[in-house]
C-alpha cells in the first residue's frame, strides 16, 4: 500500500465515524417526546400522583422558643456577660 490509499483509507473512516455520530445524535434527539404530544395519564401515574404527600411543605411551626433564643435565660443569669 502507498501513502496515497492509506490517505484515502483514512479519510474514509473519518468520514464514516462522523456520519454516524450524526446520525446517533439525530436519532436521540427524534426519540424524545415532546411534552404536548404525551399520551394521556395511565392508570400506575394516576396512582403515582395519589400516593404522593399531600401535606409536603404545609407543615405548621412548632418551635416554642421563636421569641427566646435560649430558654434558660429567664432561670439562670449568666455571670460572664
Amino acid at each position: 500500500m502507498n501513502f496515497k490509499s492509506k490517505l484515502i483509507i483514512i479519510i474514509l473512516v473519518v468520514v464514516v465515524v462522523i456520519i454516524a455520530a450524526a446520525g446517533f445524535w439525530y436519532w436521540s434527539k427524534n426519540k424524545q417526546v415532546p411534552l404536548e404530544k404525551q399520551e394521556a395519564p395511565t392508570l400506575g401515574g394516576q396512582i403515582f400522583e395519589k400516593t404522593q404527600n399531600p401535606t409536603y411543605g404545609k407543615l405548621p411551626d412548632t418551635n416554642p422558643f421563636k421569641d427566646q433564643k435560649n430558654p434558660f435565660d429567664v432561670i439562670y443569669d449568666n455571670p460572664f456577660k
